[in-house]
C-alpha cells in the first residue's frame, strides 16, 4: 500500500483536504501534515516538520499544495529512498504573484483576516463557484489560524530562496486550476524545467482546487497513485 503524504496550503492546518479525503479509495493510506497555527516559524522549520512525517519504510507519494510547493522542492533536493512520486497542486517554485507579495509585506494583519474570511473575497481569489459548504469550511479554517502565522507565511513567500537542484527522477504530476486568480498558469514552467518528467493535468476551477473540486481532484490523484502501484507489480 502506498501512503499519500499531504502538505497543506497557506493555512497550514490541512483541513482543506477533508472533502478530498472522503473521495480517495481506501487503498490509499493518507497522512496530512499540519504546521503550527499559533506561532510563526521559519521556512526551514516548515520543511523539517514535513520531513518528520515521512513514512519510515513504506513507499509514499508527496502532495504539496500552494504554499507548500517550495517546501516540496526542498524535499526533492534530498529525497528519501521510499519517495516514489510527487504531486504539486496550484503551486509555484518562486513567489506566485505581485498581489501576494504586496499582501505579505504591507497589509496589516486585521484586514488580512477580514479580506479572506468574507464570502465575496473567498470566492473571488480562492474558491470561485465552490459549494457553500466549501466556503464555510474555508472561512472557519482561516479564522482558526493566528493572524501572525498567516502574515509570516506570506512574508516567507516574498522571500523564498531559489529552488535547489533536484535529486528526484521519479514520476511527478502538476494539477493546475484553470481559474486560478492567485497563481499564474506560467508558474508551472519553472517546475517543468526542474522536473522534466512532470506531467500537467488541468482542472477547471479556482485556486483551492482540491476543496472546490474534491471528487475530480481525487480521480487525478488516484489514477497517479494507481499507475505507480502497477509499476511495482
Amino acid at each position: 500500500m502506498t501512503t499519500l503524504l499531504l502538505l497543506p496550503g497557506l493555512d497550514g492546518t490541512g483541513r482543506v483536504f477533508e472533502p478530498l479525503l472522503t473521495h480517495l479509495p481506501a487503498a490509499i493510506e493518507t497522512e496530512v501534515v499540519c504546521y503550527p497555527d499559533d506561532r510563526p516559524i521559519s521556512f526551514q522549520e516548515h520543511v523539517a516538520i514535513a520531513r518528520a512525517k515521512f513514512p519510515k519504510k513504506r513507499p509514499f507519494v508527496l502532495l504539496a499544495e500552494s504554499f507548500s510547493g517550495p517546501i516540496g522542492l526542498q524535499i526533492l533536493a534530498e529525497p528519501p529512498d521510499n519517495l516514489v512520486g510527487v504531486i504539486f497542486v496550484a503551486t509555484f517554485a518562486s513567489y506566485p504573484s505581485l498581489f501576494l507579495l504586496d499582501v505579505g509585506r504591507f497589509l496589516p494583519q486585521k484586514p488580512l483576516l477580514k479580506l479572506f474570511s468574507t464570502t465575496l473575497l473567498s470566492r473571488l481569489f480562492c474558491l470561485g463557484g465552490a459549494s457553500k459548504g466549501a466556503v464555510k469550511l474555508f472561512q472557519s479554517i482561516m479564522r482558526s489560524v493566528d493572524l501572525k502565522v498567516l502574515s509570516n507565511r506570506l512574508r516567507i513567500l516574498a522571500e523564498l530562496p531559489p529552488p535547489p537542484e533536484m535529486n528526484f527522477s521519479g514520476p511527478s504530476l502538476y494539477i493546475q486550476a484553470t481559474g486560478d486568480r492567485l497563481v499564474s498558469s506560467r508558474a508551472v514552467d519553472p517546475l517543468q524545467r526542474l522536473l522534466p518528467r512532470l506531467r500537467v493535468e488541468k482542472l477547471r476551477g479556482p485556486h483551492i482546487i482540491l476543496l472546490a473540486k474534491p471528487e475530480a481532484g481525487a480521480r487525478l490523484i488516484s489514477a497517479f497513485v494507481a499507475r505507480l502501484n502497477s509499476s511495482f507489480e
